[in-house]
Order: structure tokens, then sequence, then C-alpha cells
């Protein structure tokens, strides 16, 4: 690849030597270093790829060993450049257009998030707009060390950042900690706040269960096998008491507690289809019809379009197809092409049968509980029913589920143990004066 680019660039020949001893002529050029590629046979003559600063070196030796050397095709930017000499023009808009593509790869015009599952593309974005991270951005003035450290002070529940500029995208890639929910890491964030420094959570019971199991891993737990808890009950601290060999407690260590719990518990279901729905017909095929397209080019904040959206139909809905222009892999450029149809369409009021409707609430049901299982929730009893009315179909009822049922809260921080007794021997005193 890169040898053929070298050669394009100094300019090469397609040759065909003739003549009583052709064979004489390549030993020679063998012999002079000169390079002759892609020779074959051409009705008792050769033809061969030379460069083109060796066709000057060639004329003596088609003199000494006799052969005619002819100028079949002519390949290279040295040609090209002089059979479009006179068009000034078009040279100086290849520059333009040179100059612009090389202006446009100083800034940012793509921000790419990826593995972030529990927030959302718009919520990350709008908290970089911020901090005044955005596209149009220039490339040079992007720290990407700062980025991933605002992005891990902001949010607690994104253990891992990293961030990248490749070409034009600005690249940001997160690792989050499922086990952490949002409210809970306010929480923690406060808790720090308050403990000056010292850190720890608690597990607490998410939902009122049973506990079926608990492996502590770090922490004190607070419950056994079979106990009933509560939701918000603590069931694992992370406080652990420090004692002297007295059995006292003189201190306390704050961790984050750490164990595997699963408890049982039910959880209610309800799901509700109107029997009335709207039905859509599409015109696509019908010869008489024409869908009125519009094309559009956008640039920034400038949009040009080609065509007309404006029609009579009675209904119709607007299709959008939008595509960025994209150089190689990560060259994104602010160029956006697309089309907008006006389709029309046909729409009438129908109404679902009971079968239907137990159908589709049948559906809905099965992708609740794939849901479920992928959350690591397992299903021992299903009371859900599906009950027919005459405007609408619902499926209601409990479901038996067995799975985590543990959340981190912030720990509650107690005063030092000999702190206590000291400032309570200290009032007393004072009581007593």
């Amino acid at each position: 690849m890169i040898r053929s680019m070298i050669r394009y660039i100094k300019g090469y020949l397609l040759i065909r030597v003739e003549g009583y001893s052709p064979e004489r002529f390549l030993n020679a050029c063998s012999h002079r270093g000169i390079a002759l590629w892609g020779l074959r046979s051409a009705g008792g003559a050769y033809e061969m790829y030379m460069a083109l600063k060796d066709f000057r070196r060639i004329k003596a030796l088609a003199r000494k060993t006799g052969t005619k050397v002819r100028v079949k095709r002519r390949y290279g930017l040295p040609f090209f450049l002089h059979r479009y000499r006179k068009r000034k023009l078009f040279f100086a808009g290849a520059f333009l257009a040179a100059a612009l593509v090389y202006v446009l790869s100083l800034f940012i015009w793509e921000i790419d998030i990826r593995g972030n599952s529990r927030r959302t593309d718009e919520a990350l974005l709008a908290f970089l707009r911020a901090e005044d991270i955005h596209c149009g951005m220039t490339a040079g003035s992007v720290d990407c060390e700062e980025i991933a450290r605002d992005l891990r002070a902001a949010y607690s529940d994104i253990v891992w950042v990293s961030a990248s500029v490749q070409g034009t995208k600005l690249v940001i890639q997160v690792k989050e900690n499922n086990h952490l929910s949002a409210k809970t890491q306010g929480n923690l964030q406060d808790a720090g706040e308050a403990g000056q420094g010292e850190e720890g959570t608690d597990l607490a019971a998410q939902e009122d269960c049973t506990i079926l199991s608990i492996v502590t891993r770090k922490g004190t737990p607070l419950v056994h096998e079979g106990d009933q808890v509560k939701k918000g009950d603590i069931l694992v601290s992370g406080r652990v008491d420090l004692k002297d060999d007295a059995g006292e407690v003189t201190g306390y260590r704050y961790c984050q507690a750490q164990a595997d719990i699963t408890g049982e518990y039910q959880m209610p279901y309800e799901d509700t289809v109107a029997r009335e729905y709207k039905e859509r017909t599409y015109e696509y095929d019908k010869g008489n019809i024409r869908m009125q397209e519009e094309y559009f080019l956008q640039a920034g904040s400038w949009t040009f379009t080609l065509g007309w959206l404006k029609n009579s139909y009675r209904e119709y809905e607007y299709h959008v197809e939008e595509r960025q222009l994209i150089l190689g892999e990560n060259f994104s450029l602010p160029v956006f092409i697309g089309k907008r149809t006006a389709v029309p369409c046909q729409v009438a009021s129908e109404s679902y049968t009971d079968s239907q409707l137990q159908q589709i609430l049948s559906r809905r049901f099965e992708r609740a509980c794939r849901e479920l299982k992928k959350k690591g929730l397992e299903i021992t009893e299903n009371d859900v029913k599906i009950y027919t009315e005459q405007n609408a179909a619902c499926a209601r009822g409990t479901l038996t589920v067995r799975g985590p049922v543990a959340g981190e809260v912030p720990t509650r921080i107690l005063p030092d143990p000999q702190v206590a007794d000291q400032t309570e021997r200290e009032d007393q005193t004072n009581g007593n004066e």
C-alpha cells in the first residue's frame, strides 16, 4: 500500500519493449538497478511498469541492445498535475478543502460514552456541558485526566473512568457499581462529610423479607437465617467495636460492609391493556400516492434543504433518516445528511378480542419475568391472574421471589466512648461545683 502511494506520487509508466533481443534489455536494467514490475509477454514483445525517474536512464540501454521502447500509458501525480495545470480554480478548491479538513480535525465533533447502564448518555452529556466539555471545543483544550476525575467525584457509582481523544471523537469509557443506587450515593456523600473523613456503609434490607442465607465478608452481621426483617432494617453493620481486655468498648472502626444476603419476599404485579387501539395503515405501495420528501444537509447551525414536505394528506407521519459524515473510523465531521419523508397513512380504531388481550398480557408478563431473572431474582411462586373487562384487560397478582435484598446505606457515626466518658465526667464536675 505504501509502496503504491510512493509510486503514484513520483509517477510511473507502462512501457512496451520490442526488438531483436528484449531479454538483453531486461538483464541490463537489472544490472543497473532499474526497478521493473508487472512484466508480461505481449505478442512477441514485453510490457512492464517503470518509475518515471528511471525512464531517462534507459535510452542508452535501448540503443545498445537494439530494442525499441514505447510508452503506452502514464500514471501518477506529476502527469495529473500537468494535465490540469491550467485549471487553477480546481487546485485552489482542492487546497481549500484540504485546509478545511485540517482545521476541522482540530476540534471535537462527537462525544462517545461507553459502558454506562445506570446513567443515560443525556445525563452525562449534560454534566459535561456544565463542565464546559462539549462538541465544537478544540481537541487541544481537552484535559482527559480532569474529565475522569470530575466524573468520579460527581457520581459515586462510577468506579472507573477513562477519557481519550481519538481523531475528532472524545471517547469516555465508564464502569459503574451496579450494587449502588442513586439515592444511596447521595447518602454516602453526606455521611462522608458528617463523619469527617470516616467512611462506613451498612447493608440494609430493601424489602420486607425472610432471610434465607447470609455470608458476611466484612462488617458485623446483625441477622441470621430465617429472621423476618422490615425494609430499612440493618442487616450487616459497617461499624466494628474495638474492645479492651476487660471487654469494654473503647472505640469504633468503620468499614464498608460486604456480604451476600439472599431473601424471599413478595412483590406486586399489575399491567393493563386498553381494548381499543389505533391501527395505522401506511400507503407505501399505492401507485397514485407520491410521498413528499425533503433532503437536508446540516453543518453546525446551518441547514440546507432540497425538496418539500408540505402536503395535503389527511393523516401522515414524518420519517427521518440521518447520518453523520465520518472519515475513517475516528474522524467525525460536524456535518449531517439525511432525508425527511411525509408518509401518508390511514388511522382506524380497532378492538382487541379477549384472546388477543390475554396473549398481549402474557407476553408482557414473560418479558417482565425475564427482566427479573437478569437482575438475579428467582420466581418461586406465581399468583398473577388475567381479568378481562369491557374496556380493558388487566394482569394482577403477586410474585414470590428470591434474590439479593441488601443495599448500601451510610453508617451512623457514634462518638468515641472514651471522649464521651470524659465529657460526662466534666459535666458531673461542673454540676457539683
